[in-house]
């Protein structure tokens, strides 16, 4: 019988050394005594409602933002999407056999209308397929759900078909892959809205990204709302 009561105490003994994750732990630091210490979880905790769900975001965004957002949750479905801009730029480069480098003004004009579409929780996108570059041309508003901040990126792969960033133009060799804005929490910036005249990103973009040579650029979005 003696044996039996220390077999009992060691294995209960050792079963104490196992931490328990529950829906509320009450050994918050973990070290299987509760103690004054475990007070620091529960009042970070105390006044706050149990076991209910998050209220819902009362955020209210500006018009682009509304259009982001409803194409993001499916409340709004785009139709199409037209793109159309002109890019210009002054560069010197360089040409083979040649010491001294020629100074060009580069004057490039592009329009599309998107033909697919994809939206969902991550953001929406507009793309083609080019047959000038025979690779694909997009417009995206991308959302990160970890750091729940937005950015845009816009490609075309004409501008490097047809070699001017292969020659210092428009951001350099690499910028037509896909040229993004610095990334943005809410509220997104006041350069960025949505007027009668279409989609406007005017902040964001750096000297390496070829949207800042543009002179011009129409975004125009077609939408209708979900049933």
């Amino acid at each position: 019988m003696t044996f039996l009561a220390l077999v009992v105490a060691v294995t209960a003994g050792a079963q104490g050394t196992t931490i328990h994750d529950y829906p509320w732990n009450p050994d918050w630091d973990n070290d299987n005594h509760i103690g004054s210490s475990d007070l620091t979880g529960f009042l970070s905790a105390f006044g706050s409602e149990f076991g209910n769900p998050p209220e819902p975001c009362d955020y209210d965004g500006s018009s682009f933002e509304e259009l982001v957002f409803g194409l993001m949750d499916g409340s709004i479905i785009l139709d199409s999407l037209f793109l159309e801009y002109q890019l210009s730029q002054i560069s010197s480069y360089y040409v083979g056999g040649c010491p001294d480098p020629l100074t060009d003004t580069i004057v490039y004009s592009y329009s599309v209308m998107f033909d697919w579409y994809s939206h969902g929780p991550n953001g929406f996108s507009a793309s083609t397929f080019d047959p000038i570059s025979n690779a694909l041309q997009s417009f995206q508003v991308n959302f990160s759900t970890v750091h729940g901040t937005y950015y845009v990126v816009m490609k075309n792969l004409d501008l490097e078909y047809l070699g001017y960033t292969g020659d210092g133009f428009f951001g350099g060799f690499g910028a037509a892959h896909g040229s993004g804005t610095d990334t943005y929490s809410l509220p997104l910036p006041s350069g960025w809205f949505l007027d009668e005249e279409g989609i406007h990103i005017n902040e964001g973009w750096s000297d390496e990204d070829w949207p800042f040579y543009a002179d011009y650029m129409h975004i125009l979005p077609y939408w209708h709302y979900a049933e």
